[in-house]
C-alpha cells in the first residue's frame, strides 16, 4: 500500500525512524514506507521528542501533544492535558478541566476541531449560557492520538479563532498493527466525596493482509461522584441611604456595595460518561482511501445542591445590614448583622449530554493533485431536563450575622441541622434543554508546482450550516389555580387549592414527609453555625412533585419562558487559496480566505401582562401579545495569512507570522433572549443577547525564536500581538419586568454591542531539557490586555477581555527509565475576568495553582500499572466581584487519586 504520508526531508525521516521503539527489527522486516507508515512511540522521553519535532518542522507557530504524552498526565480530558502548553489556561469549575483560553483570548474565541471539524457541545449545567467554546470533559483524551495548537493561522484552516485553533487527530486502524488491543481500568478515588469510581477504556483494532481495509472500535465508561462545598454571594446591590431610611447620618448619601443574598451551598453530582468511538478505513487502490469516523459521547449529570442563604441586601433590612456594618474599601459592607429570612433551597435536577458526530474523508493522491472531500454532521443535545427547587424557612425569620473577610464566617440563632425548625415556603422548578448541531461539506486539492519559491498550490470550498437553539425551556408552578382541586381539605379543614399547598398541609416542616434525612457537614470552606446541615431527600422531593402525596396526584402548570427561547441558525461558506514555499533556508505559506457568513436569530416577542410566561396545560397565564421574530445578520470578510520559518543553522529557527482573525460572538450573546436576578428587591439587574453584532476582528503579529540545541531539548521565545476591532463589549438599559405579584419592577439589562478595540500583546517562553532518564520542561506566558473602551464599573463587563491571565506557567519534571516513568507537574494562571454572571454582576477568578502527579510500572511487555493524583495541595476556587473585598464565590473541590493498569497485545 501507498504511504498517505507528506514527504519527508532526509532530517524529518532520521529523527521520525529515532522514534521507533524497535528500529532495527522494523528495518529488517519492512520496507522503508511501510516503516514510516508503522512508527511507534513509547515512554516519556520518546513522546517529548516526537513533540518537539512537529513543531520544529510546522510551516507555522505549532504546539503539539502526542498520544504518549497524553497518556502519561493524570488527565481524563483533552482540557487537563492542553493546559500543559505554552499560552494555554483551562478553567476547572467543578475540579476537571472544562474549558481553555489560548494567549489571552477567552474560552468562547478559541476553536476546537475533531479531525479538522466542529464538534457540537451541549452544555449539561443549567445556569451556563450557550456558547461557541468546546466542553472539554464531553471528550476523553483515550480517543485522541494527538493534538495540534495552531496559534498562527492559515488559510486552509477554519476560520473563527483569535486566541488558537487545537485541532484534534483520531486514531486510523491501517496505522494500528492487525488485532491491536490495547485495556486500561482503573479506580478513582474522590476525597470530597469519599467515593471509590471505576473508569474502563478498551481499543480494538483490526486490518487485513493488504493492508487496504481496517476498523478500529474505542470504548469508554467513566463514572466519577462529584462533591463541591462552597461559600456564595449572589450579587451585589448598590444602595444609598436617604433621610427617609436612617436616622444615622455617617451614611446618608453614601453608595455601599452590600451582599443581596450569602448562601453555604453543597452541589452533589453522579457523573456517568460513556463514549463510543469507532473507525472504518478502506484503500481500494493506492491512490485513493476512505475513512469513517463516529464518536458518540454521553454523559449522565443528575446534580442536587442545597443552599442556606441570609439576605444583608433585602429590601426589609438592607439599611440595618449597612448601619451594623463593617466597612472595608469602596464602601464594601464585608460583615454585619441584622434579622430576616433564612431560606433553605433544595434543587434537584436531571441532567444530561449527548455529542454525536458522523465524518466520511476521502482523499485521493496522485503525483499531479492531491484531492479531499470531507461531509457530515454533528448534533449535540442536553441540558437540565427536568429541576425542582424547594424552600423551606423558619417561620418570623431569624437573627443572623456574616463576616466575608478570611475564612466566611456566618451565625444564625436557628439551629440549620434541625428540620423541623424550618416551615413550608415555597416550590418552583421547570427544564432547560439545549441543542446544537452543525451539516458540513468541504472540498480541498492541493497541487503540486515548480514556481519560484512555491512548491504547491492548496485551494478548497467548505460550507457549514448550523443551528443552536432552546426552544423548550419551561418553568412549573406548584401552586397554579385558585379553584383546581375543589373538594379538597387539608387537616385543618380548610380547602386547599393548589398541589402545592396541599404538600405544605400535609408536610409542614422538612422534619416531614421523609424530606430530609439526618445532617452532613459541609465545613470545608465555611466557620459558624451553617457548617452543619440538613440533608435533602432528593428522591421523596421527586417523588412528591412528580408523583403523588398522600393519595393526591402531582399538579403544576407547565409555562414557557417566552424570554428563555431561541433558535440561530447560520450558514457559513468559505473559500480559500494558499501557496506552500520551500527554499534555500527558508520555508512557510502565504494565503487567504474569504468567509460569508448569514445569521438567523429568532425569538419571541410579547407584552409584559403574563410576568414573560405562557402556560401550556391550563389556562392560566397568556401575554395579550405574542408573535414570534427573527433578526438577519449578515456579513463577509478577507482573511490574509502569512507564515514564514527562517532556519538560522541546523538546530535554531527565526519564525514570523502575520495574520487578519476574526471570532463568531457566543449563541447566547446573538440570540433573541434575557435573563434578569430576583424581582423582590425592588430593583434588578440581568443579561440579554443582542441578534445585530458583527464579529470580533484582529490582526496579528508573532515573532518566534527556537532553539533545539540537543536531542529531546529546546528552548523557544515568542513575542505575540493582537490589534482588535469592533471588540464586544456592553451597555446597560433598563427596562420594567413584572414579578410574580404583578408588580412592575425596573431591571437593568446588560447588554453585550460592538464597540472599541483593544490589544492582547504578550510572550511565551519555554524550556524542555532532558537529561537523560531525568528531564524538566517549563514555560511562562505573559499577557498584556487592553480594551480601549474606558473602564466604567457601573457597567458591568465595560473595558475587560474575558479569560486573560496576566501570568501563566508550567513546570514539569519527570524521571524514566526502562520500566519506570513518574512526573510531577505544576500549573499556574493568575486573576482572570470570568464575565458576567446572570444576574448581571462581573465574576472574576483568583489565581489558581495545582500540583499534579503520576507514576507508571511496567510489569511485563504488555502489563503497565499506573498511578496518578490531581491537586495535590487541595487548592480552593477563589472569585471575586471586580473588588476582592467583594467575595463571590468559594468553592472546594478536592483530591482526586487514580489507580489502574494497562493491558496491550
Amino acid at each position: 500500500m501507498k504511504t498517505r504520508n507528506l514527504k519527508f526531508s532526509t532530517l524529518a525521516l532520521a529523527v521520525a525512524s529515532s522514534f521507533a521503539v524497535n528500529t532495527a527489527t522494523a528495518q529488517e522486516e519492512s520496507a522503508e514506507n511501510d516503516m514510516i507508515e508503522r512508527i511507534e512511540v513509547s515512554g516519556i522521553r520518546a513522546s517529548t521528542k516526537e513533540s518537539i519535532n512537529n513543531k520544529r518542522f510546522a510551516n507555522s507557530i505549532v504546539d503539539s501533544i502526542s498520544a504518549q504524552d497524553i497518556g502519561k498526565f493524570p488527565d481524563k480530558n483533552v482540557a487537563e492535558s492542553l493546559s500543559r502548553i505554552t499560552g494555554v489556561a483551562v478553567s476547572r469549575e467543578f475540579g476537571e478541566g472544562e474549558k481553555i483560553s489560548i494567549r489571552g483570548a477567552g474560552p468562547d474565541l478559541n476553536r476546537t476541531l475533531l479531525n479538522g471539524q466542529t464538534v457540537a457541545s451541549a452544555d449539561w449545567f443549567i445556569l451556563d449560557p450557550s456558547n461557541r467554546s468546546f466542553n472539554y470533559t464531553l471528550l476523553p483524551s483515550s480517543i485522541v492520538k494527538g493534538l495540534e495548537v495552531y496559534k498562527s493561522p492559515q488559510a486552509s484552516i477554519d476560520e473563527g479563532s483569535i486566541g488558537g485553533t487545537v485541532i484534534l487527530r483520531t486514531r486510523k486502524p491501517l496505522e494500528l498493527d492487525a488485532n491491536t488491543v490495547n485495556v486500561g481500568v482503573q479506580a478513582q478515588y474522590s476525597e470530597t466525596s469519599e467515593e471509590t469510581d471505576p473508569q474502563l477504556d478498551a481499543l480494538y483494532s483490526w486490518k487485513n493482509d493488504d493492508q487496504t481495509f481496517g476498523f478500529l472500535v474505542n470504548v469508554i465508561a467513566q463514572d466519577r461522584t462529584v462533591r463541591r462545598e462552597g461559600f456564595e454571594v449572589l450579587g451585589y446591590n448598590k444602595v444609598t441611604p436617604t433621610a427617609e431610611d436612617t436616622d444615622d447620618a455617617s451614611i446618608i448619601g453614601n453608595t455601599y456595595n452590600v451582599p443581596s443574598l450569602i448562601g453555604v451551598p453543597r452541589f452533589d453530582q453522579s457523573r456517568e460518561r460513556r463514549t463510543v468511538f469507532a473507525s472504518l478505513q478502506y484503500a481500494p487502490t493506492d491512490e485513493m482511501e476512505f475513512t469513517l469516523n463516529y464518536l458518540n459521547s454521553e454523559m449522565d449529570a443528575n446534580n442536587r445542591n442545597q443552599n442556606l442563604l441570609i439576605g444583608p441586601g433585602d429590601a426589609g433590612n438592607v439599611i440595618e445590614t449597612i448601619e451594623n456594618g463593617t466597612i472595608v474599601g469602596d464602601n464594601n459592607v464585608v460583615a454585619s448583622s441584622s434579622s430576616g429570612r433564612l431560606p433553605y433551597n433544595f434543587i434537584n435536577r436531571v441532567s444530561s449530554t449527548e455529542t454525536e458526530s458522523i465524518d466520511l474523508e476521502m482523499n485521493y493522491s496522485t503525483d499531479t493533485y492531491l484531492l479531499h472531500l470531507q461531509v457530515g454532521t454533528t448534533e449535540a443535545n442536553g441540558g437540565t431536563l427536568r429541576e425542582t427547587s424547594w424552600e423551606y424557612a423558619p417561620a418570623g425569620g431569624t437573627d443572623w450575622s456574616y463576616d466575608l473577610r478570611g475564612t466566611p464566617t456566618i451565625e444564625t440563632s436557628v439551629d440549620p441541622s434541625d428540620a423541623s425548625q424550618f416551615a413550608a415556603g415555597w416550590i418552583w422548578g421547570g427544564k432547560r434543554p439545549t441543542h446544537d448541531a452543525e451539516d458540513y461539506a468541504q472540498l480541498d486539492l492541493e497541487v503540486p508546482v515548480e514556481y519560484g519559491p512555491f512548491t504547491a498550490l492548496k485551494t478548497g470550498l467548505k460550507i457549514r450550516k448550523a443551528e443552536n437553539s432552546i426552544l423548550d425551556r419551561q418553568v412549573n408552578s406548584w401552586q397554579w389555580g385558585e379553584t383546581t382541586r375543589p373538594g379538597l381539605t387539608g387537616s385543618q379543614g380548610q380547602d386547599i387549592a393548589g398541589y402545592m399547598w396541599w404538600i405544605f398541609d400535609q408536610c409542614p416542616t422538612l422534619a416531614d414527609c421523609n424530606l430530609s434525612s439526618g445532617s452532613q457537614s459541609v465545613d470545608a470552606v465555611v466557620n459558624g453555625s451553617f457548617t452543619n446541615q440538613v440533608t435533602q431527600n432528593q428522591q421523596a422531593m421527586e417523588d412528591i412533585a412528580f408523583g403523588s402525596l398522600n393519595g393526591e396526584p402531582a399538579g403544576y402548570a407547565a409555562h414557557l419562558s417566552l424570554a428563555d427561547i431561541y433558535k440561530i441558525e447560520e450558514d457559513i461558506t468559505a473559500f480559500y487559496v494558499q501557496g506552500d514555499f520551500d527554499g534555500d533556508g527558508y520555508r512557510g505559506n502565504v494565503g487567504v480566505r474569504y468567509v460569508s457568513t448569514d445569521q438567523t436569530s429568532g425569538g419571541y416577542e410579547f407584552s409584559q401582562d403574563s410576568s414573560g410566561l405562557l402556560t401550556l396545560n391550563y389556562d392560566w397565564l397568556a401575554p395579550s401579545e405574542l408573535a414570534w421574530v427573527e433578526a438577519e445578520n449578515d456579513y463577509n470578510e478577507f482573511l490574509p495569512s502569512a507564515n514564514i520559518a527562517f532556519d538560522l543553522s541546523d538546530d535554531m529557527i527565526f519564525r514570523v507570522g502575520a495574520a487578519r482573525v476574526m471570532s463568531r460572538h457566543n449563541w447566547t450573546e446573538i440570540a433573541s433572549t434575557e435573563y434578569f436576578g430576583d424581582l423582590g428587591g425592588g430593583s434588578s439587574t440581568g443579561t440579554r443577547g443582542n441578534p445585530y453584532l458583527k464579529p470580533m476582528i484582529a490582526n496579528q503579529f508573532d515573532l518566534s525564536y527556537e532553539w533545539y540545541y540537543a536531542e529531546a531539548s529546546m528552548f523557544s521565545a515568542t513575542y505575540f500581538s493582537k490589534t482588535i476591532s469592533s471588540m464586544r463589549t456592553s451597555n446597560v438599559v433598563t427596562e420594567l419586568r413584572s414579578n410574580d405579584r404583578y408588580q412592575d419592577v425596573p431591571v437593568a439589562f446588560n447588554q453585550p454591542v460592538n464597540d472599541l478595540g483593544g490589544t492582547i500583546n504578550g510572550i511565551e517562553l519555554n524550556l524542555q531539557h532532558d537529561f537523560g532518564g531525568f528531564g524538566v520542561q517549563a514555560n511562562y506566558t505573559y499577557t498584556d490586555a487592553k480594551s480601549d473602551q474606558t473602564r466604567d464599573e457601573n457597567v458591568p463587563g465595560s473595558g475587560l477581555f474575558e479569560g486573560t491571565s496576566k501570568n501563566m506557567m508550567n513546570l514539569v519534571g519527570y524521571y524514566e527509565n526502562d520500566t519506570f516513568g513518574a512526573r510531577l507537574m505544576y500549573n499556574y494562571r493568575d486573576d482572570w475576568y470570568q464575565g458576567i454572571s446572570p444576574n448581571g454582576a462581573e465574576v472574576w477568578t483568583e489565581g489558581f495553582g495545582q500540583w499534579d502527579a503520576s507514576a507508571s510500572y511496567d510489569v511485563t511487555e504488555h502489563i503497565s500499572l499506573t498511578l496518578e493524583a490531581v491537586n495535590l495541595l487541595d487548592e480552593e476556587i477563589v472569585q471575586y466581584n471586580t473588588d476582592k473585598d467583594r467575595l463571590y464565590s468559594l468553592y472546594k473541590n478536592g483530591r482526586r487519586f487514580v489507580v489502574g493498569a494497562r493491558f496491550s497485545f
